[in-house]
């Protein structure tokens, strides 16, 4: 309690201890109604006085008296018992039922969900009200006795209630059942009831509270309603609010408002308090509301530094100021293009952020600037601060932001400006291309609509004309059939495909500077070739500047004319890309070009002939049914591989090639529609949860995100544990012995095994995700995309250790990853897939050096390595060979 109330503030705050006041006063009451009124709610008389009709309020009846002569304050302090025990019965039954439905429902899912679904919805669709009146009538059965109608009451609200606890658990558990840390619960062969509840209940309920008490406000009402039209309790067997106005209805015509007023007062107050409470709840837990001011947790940011200060106390000469650079790279000159004054500057640039926490310092002391047609890149880790420098310039921060320092276009200052005042500055003169181009899009409209919106906005253009640019615009990023492709919506066209109507509406009024804000981490690495051309073909075209965020140095190395290096806010390095990349001066450069894996310098194992088959796939094929009227669709087609003891098999691909649903069916976690899967010479496809169950002990699974795929309801013990209290006969202290022991092997101290997953390091937590998955000494180890979610000097180390305990154990490894480069400094063999077919398969020499598809050969070519003379050769070798992907 003390806690959420700390979490709240200024209105907030008052408006939760408001509510918390008045729903605990009418709970007071209702415990202690019989000695707090002065007569019972029935009573008409006292020591044979009869009190009279319609008294106004006097010193012996301080709320007047109704028309059947009973006190009216006692009939309101004995309604506030009655409507507190309805109230607290309807919720707790309603919670009952309707929460352990909604887990079965959405967990479950096939025809027990569809059945679920229609009966809720065919209740919800009738008027609260009304179905309340209809059980009220079957379950009361004419027993109007306080506890036969208290029940009735709570059952027929109760029933009203069922829908909107399934509903809400119901789809909450749709969302999180998919979440790796259920997968990896079903992948050691937890059972059923304890993933519901330990692994699913526990991280749906943080609603639950909210729901609880606005549905008690929509309970008082509903009780209320049932009272007034007749169907409440018997009046003789306990007081009732509703009953009591429907009664003092004819009195206010006549000037006795007294009996209604009170009674209506009663309603009003206990229903602001529930509803208060409800959505202060709603806005405290909810963490959309919340304000952060940091992309990463505290316990990344201590991970970093003290690499950093470890770096420092190596070269602490070197380091004892921020390294610029001897001079500036003058930017390429331009074939036929216009020379255009077209320089951002930012100077002494620092953005705070205002949040729960406290004071952040988000950007300190920043400074740089980009002329005409240069490249300028800003590099660094996740929360260096390089994406707040960048929204800082267009106003694009929260409210709770505090930025200070200089920011101009040309000679013109842009912080300070007004929204009204940037607008015209916003897309004309500074462009912004977006990480992600699936948000970037609106959905509901046409590409080519949201063109035109901002070629309108900067220019007097009649519609025809802006649609003709918008082709035009089109045409000139390389979109395959513009003309047509103009009325398509976001959702119709491909990931290259988006992110080029993009970079059209930001290049559509000829921008002075264009901000690209890791612009190709969410598209493939052959797509991503293709934009990087587009954006440097634009620069030669237009002349424009372009300040390109990123933490990909391969991008760098073959985009960027200057460097600029940042860390924790500040810049601590600066210089052109060459000279960065051979001799860079800081000692965090220095581990963070050390830790960039290189292609072609992976210096990997050799291939394992000798050692028997572990994971043994033949003639794989996974269908998914398609939606309604559309085909099945073929994930994974005719696919065979085998991976051998102590052997890394690299399987690649990009997005949508298949490679991780071959992963997930290695495991069980997803059923073949034909084919043979054996691990350790016994097949497994085909087999049920409850059959598979004992062959799980031979296999582990690290998923890609390690914020996801560990409990966060769950301690780090309890996650590395629980494979082993599946499995094996561990319990107690020998359990927590071996814990520790598991922690010491992935290089963490015993004690992390009292911390939660939100108080470690990404690289922590897949440490701990690694951990878990050797719990049980497996001969088979799926790793998914292992390494993707992590900064690259965090990557580096992860993948040390993957190497040091895979050497060690000699378990077999299927080696997820999409980074040619990852697989190339682990993987023994190399298998490359492509819309669900296995193109090619090899050793890892062979096929990343000679390979022999042309899909193979493509997608090497296109990835970029970190030093940017290789790079230029590598551009020019592959000639054409990317010229048609998009």
């Amino acid at each position: 309690m003390l806690s959420i109330i700390r979490s709240s503030h200024g209105l907030q705050r008052f408006m939760l201890l408001l509510g918390f006041i008045l729903v605990a006063a009418f709970i007071l009451i209702a415990i202690f109604a019989p000695w707090i009124a002065p007569y019972d709610f029935n009573a008409d008389r006292a020591n044979g006085v009869v009190f009279g009709t319609q008294q106004a309020p006097s010193a012996d009846h301080w709320f007047g008296t109704t028309v059947g002569g009973t006190d009216v304050l006692s009939r309101v302090i004995y309604g506030a018992r009655t409507a507190v025990e309805v109230i607290v019965l309807a919720v707790v039954l309603s919670g009952i039922l309707g929460v352990p439905l909604g887990l079965l429902s959405g967990y479950l899912g096939g025809w027990l969900d569809r059945t679920l679904v229609l009966i809720m919805d065919a209740l919800y669709a009738f008027p609260s009200l009304l179905l309340a009146i209809v059980v009220s009538i079957v379950v009361s059965g004419g027993n109007s006795g306080a506890v036969g109608g208290i029940l009735a009451a709570a059952i027929s609200i109760t029933v009203v209630f069922i829908p909107q606890y399934f509903r809400v658990i119901r789809n909450a558990t749709v969302a999180v059942k998919v979440e790796p840390y259920v997968d990896a619960a079903r992948v050691v062969g937890v059972r059923t009831p304890r993933i519901l509840f330990k692994h699913i209940f526990s991280n749906v309920t943080q609603s639950l509270p909210v729901i609880g008490t606005l549905n008690a406000s929509e309970a008082i009402l509903t009780l209320a309603g049932l009272g007034f039209l007749g169907f409440g309790i018997e009046p003789s067997a306990a007081a009732e609010w509703g009953y009591d106005l429907n009664k003092a209805m004819p009195d206010a015509s006549s000037g006795i408002w007294w009996t209604g007023v009170f009674p209506g007062l009663a309603i009003v107050l206990i229903v602001l308090g529930a509803t208060l409470i409800g959505e202060s709840l709603n806005d405290i837990l909810n963490p959309l509301l919340r304000t952060r001011g940091s992309e990463t947790t505290s316990a990344d940011e201590e991970e970093v530094a003290a690499n950093f200060e470890e770096d420092l106390a190596e070269q602490t000469l070197v380091a004892s100021t921020p390294v610029q650079a001897q001079g500036r790279l003058a930017p390429r000159p331009a074939v036929d293009r216009p020379k255009r004054v077209a320089s951002l500057s930012l100077t002494d640039l620092s953005v705070t952020f205002q949040t729960d926490a406290g004071l952040i310092h988000a950007v300190n002391g920043v400074s740089f600037d980009v002329a005409p047609g240069e490249v300028v890149a800003v590099v660094g880790e996740s929360g260096s601060g390089k994406s707040v420098s960048s929204r800082a310039v267009l106003g694009l921060l929260p409210s709770t932001a505090g930025v200070a320092g200089s920011a101009k276009l040309r000679d013109r200052e842009l912080l300070g400006m007004s929204d009204n005042q940037l607008r015209p500055i916003r897309g004309d003169q500074v462009s912004m291309i977006f990480q992600e181009p699936a948000t970037a899009l609106n959905p509901v409209y046409t590409v080519g609509w949201q063109i035109i919106e901002g070629l309108r906005a900067h220019g007097d253009l009649s519609k025809k004309e802006a649609r003709a640019r918008a082709v035009e615009l089109l045409e000139l990023v390389g979109l395959p059939d513009p003309a047509r492709r103009v009325d398509y919506y976001p959702h119709q066209l491909s990931g290259g495909q988006k992110q080029r109507v993009v970079i059209a509406m930001a290049i559509a009024c000829d921008p002075d500077v264009i901000i690209a804000d890791e612009p190709t981490t969410a598209l493939d690495v052959t797509v991503q070739a293709a934009i990087l051309e587009l954006l440097l073909s634009l620069r030669d075209r237009l002349g424009t500047a372009i300040v390109l965020i990123t933490h990909n140095m391969g991008v760098v190395a073959d985009m960027a004319d200057r460097v600029v290096v940042m860390y924790r806010g500040k810049v601590v390095e600066e210089a052109e890309a060459e000279t960065l990349f051979k001799s860079p001066q800081h000692p965090y450069t220095k581990r963070l070009l050390a830790a960039v894996p290189h292609l072609g310098q992976g210096n990997g194992p050799g291939e394992v002939n000798e050692n028997e088959v572990v994971l043994s796939i033949e003639d794989l094929v996974v269908d998914f049914p398609g939606g309604f009227g559309q085909p099945t669709f073929r994930a994974v087609d005719h696919v065979s591989l085998e991976v051998r003891r102590g052997e890394v098999l690299g399987l690649v691909g990009e997005s949508g090639s298949g490679k991780s649903t071959v992963g997930r069916t290695a495991v069980g976690l997803q059923q073949p529609t034909s084919g043979i899967i054996r691990v350790d010479g016994t097949q497994i496809s085909g087999l049920s949860d409850r059959e598979l169950r004992p062959f799980r002990a031979h296999f582990g699974f690290v998923f890609q995100d390690p914020a996801s795929s560990l409990n966060p309801r769950m301690s780090i013990g309890q996650c590395i544990g629980e494979p082993l209290r599946v499995q094996s006969q561990l319990r107690g202290k020998e359990l927590d012995v071996k814990i520790r022991s598991m922690l010491e092997s992935v290089e963490l101290p015993g004690g992390y095994a009292d911390r939660f997953p939100h108080e470690l390091s990404g690289g922590q937590r897949q440490r701990v995700s690694l951990a878990r998955a050797l719990a049980l000494d497996p001969d088979l180890l799926i790793a998914d995309e292992p390494t993707s979610a992590l900064d690259v000097s965090v990557q580096a180390k992860v993948l040390d250790l993957f190497k040091e305990l895979q050497q060690r154990l000699q378990f077999a490894c299927l080696f997820i990853s999409h980074d040619l480069a990852v697989v190339d400094s682990l993987a023994n063999r190399v298998a490359v897939m492509q819309n669900g077919k296995l193109v090619e398969v090899g050793g890892r020499e062979q096929v990343l050096s000679n390979p022999r598809d042309e899909y193979t050969k493509r997608l090497i070519a296109a990835v970029p390595v970190p030093d940017p003379q290789e790079q230029r050769r590598r551009r020019a070798e592959r000639g054409h060979l990317l010229t048609e992907v998009s």
